[in-house]
Parts: C-alpha cells; structure tokens; sequence
C-alpha cells in the first residue's frame, strides 16, 4: 500500500493526485519548478496538511502569484507558509 492511502486526510488522494498537484507548480508563473525537489516537497506537503485541500491551496496560490508578481527569494518556503495560512483560516 502506497503511504499516501495511510495518511488522514479530509481529501482523499487519488492515484494521480501528486501528479496533479506537481502539474499545478509547474504552470506557476515565475515559479522554479524542479521535479527533483518539488516531488519530497509536494509529499512533505500532502504529509503535513492532511486537512487542506492542497490543490485548491496551490490554484489559489497561483492566482495570488499572477495578481501579485515579484520576486519570491524563497517561493518553497512561501508556498509553505500559504497552507500554514490555509489551515489557520480553515480553507
């Protein structure tokens, strides 16, 4: 069993979720996608955010990036503090 089915979550992951999910960053404007280190962060994030609709958070997020453009000195860690935020408000 892979260990995303182990985890609880309020949004279930399909088969193709990460896939999703890296997709979705990868179409982030400005955003330096890098599979090599946005698949662990991507699984750290669905490991750590069990209750936050993670890619509704990373949609949203990449419209806020569209509406506010600039450069991000640490856009993972950004990305990050936004499910941070997403949990604090119950998104």
């Amino acid at each position: 069993m892979n260990a995303q089915n182990d985890l609880l979550t309020l949004y279930p992951f399909d088969d193709g979720y990460e896939e999703q999910l890296l997709e979705c960053l990868a179409n982030i404007t400005d955003f330096p996608f890098d599979e090599d280190v946005d698949r662990p962060l991507i699984a750290e994030i669905m490991r750590d955010f069990p209750d936050v609709d993670i890619l509704e958070q990373i949609r949203a997020w990449r419209w806020y990036r569209i509406d506010n453009p600039g450069i991000l000195k640490n856009p993972r860690g950004a990305l990050r503090r936004w499910m941070l935020k997403a949990r604090e408000f119950g998104l």
